[in-house]
């Protein structure tokens, strides 16, 4: 390891999110204006460093999928993935406060865990207000914000964002950008994630409003179901599924018709509703590809599997295969294992969970150009 890299480890506190239950991991959860890692790949570049080398064990993939983002930092990353937090070096510094700051003690429940960004926060806002000109930096790019708006620092605004008349804004308040905050409203100690929209006459104190659900730290209450035109998310969902994969579902439905869809069905460990049999190998995939292009199912993810299969799992793949997406055609299927039955299946799941998108596609299209009906036949479970 060159002297000139910095060894980070992120938390693996998954288990432990049982109120916001993020799809991320908590150091890509956002602290003030980019995600926790961010703000330790800005320590290292101030620091000199030419090189950060993270092990992650709780969805590396996501992990990875933000480092293939971070282009604004002149510094290589590099990313491990481990089957514990424990399996990392020693001397690698753990991602659970911010740089340069002692950390408390580590969270042992779900309301713990958003507490700990919301301190984390409020540290930060406190260390942006002693930078010089820092009133220059808390107000983002294309902003309308009306004259009759009372900010009140420590804020941070971001960019594209709209505020109306009457308004209070702060101390402690972070807005995220492209959000809308209609008019007579209050912001306090409270964080909105981009693109959320608050209505007239309503006040945020001690709150976390993160995609339309409102999280209340006073009270230690999750509200889901709110008024639209109270709060709501102004953010449309991104299509999960590339125009460029449902192409190639299509394409690959129209050349493998031959097969026949069963008339059974299973409910994935995630609560999906897919044709077929988990067990059954390739027969399932052609039934499966329609729900690619209706973008309700990824090309190629690692195999779903039902509940029970899951539970079969060590808790560290668990918490690996959680949240990456499931796919009609997978990794293990290059590899001939074709069934979450298959004791090498998960081997292969829990690496491609693992691996870049791009990398994955380039290793499968492949094995799709190849594929024939006569390949599609059921086969029996393995015992």
């Amino acid at each position: 390891m060159p002297p000139d890299t910095l060894q980070l480890v992120l938390p693996d506190w998954c288990s432990l999110d049982t109120v916001r239950r993020s799809p991320l991991p908590f150091a890509l959860w956002t602290i003030g204006d980019q995600c926790l890692l961010h703000h330790w790949l800005d320590h290292a570049v101030n620091q000199g460093l030419s090189s950060v080398h993270i092990f992650v064990a709780d969805r590396p993939g996501a992990v990875r999928r933000v480092l293939e983002d971070s282009s604004l930092w002149p510094i290589q990353t590099t990313c491990t993935a481990i089957a514990s937090t424990a399996a990392a070096p020693e001397a690698a510094l753990m991602v659970d406060w911010l740089p340069g700051e002692p950390s408390p003690p580590p969270p042992t429940q779900g309301w713990e865990l958003i507490e700990r960004a919301a301190a984390m926060e409020k540290s930060w806002l406190d260390h942006m207000t002693h930078e010089p000109d820092s009133h220059l930096v808390s107000i983002g790019f294309s902003c309308k914000i009306h004259p009759d708006v009372t900010l009140v620092p420590p804020y941070s605004i971001g960019d594209e964002v709209l505020i109306g008349p009457g308004c209070e804004i702060g101390p402690y308040a972070v807005i995220g950008p492209g959000s809308v905050i209609s008019g007579a409203n209050l912001v306090t100690h409270s964080h909105l994630s981009a693109h959320s929209f608050i209505g007239p006459v309503t006040a945020l104190d001690h709150c976390l409003l993160d995609s339309g659900v409102l999280f209340n730290l006073k009270h230690q209450v999750r509200l889901d179901q709110i008024e639209s035109h109270l709060l709501s998310s102004l953010e449309k969902p991104a299509s999960s599924v590339r125009l460029k994969e449902r192409l190639h579902a299509l394409f690959l439905y129209l050349r493998l018709c031959g097969g026949r869809p069963s008339s059974k069905t299973f409910v994935t460990f995630d609560g999906r509703t897919l044709p077929g049999d988990p067990s059954a190998g390739l027969s399932n995939r052609v039934a499966w590809l329609p729900l690619v292009w209706q973008g309700k199912l990824s090309l190629y993810g690692v195999l779903p599997r039902t509940a029970a299969q899951f539970e079969t799992l060590t808790p560290d793949w668990q918490n690996v295969l959680r949240y990456a997406p499931i796919g009609v055609f997978s990794y293990a299927d290059s590899q001939g294992c074709h069934s979450p039955e298959d004791p090498e299946e998960a081997v292969h799941a829990v690496y491609q969970a693992s691996l870049p998108a791009a990398a994955l596609s380039a290793s499968l299209s492949g094995f799709t150009r190849d594929l024939k009906s006569s390949d599609l036949t059921a086969r029996p479970p393995l015992s």
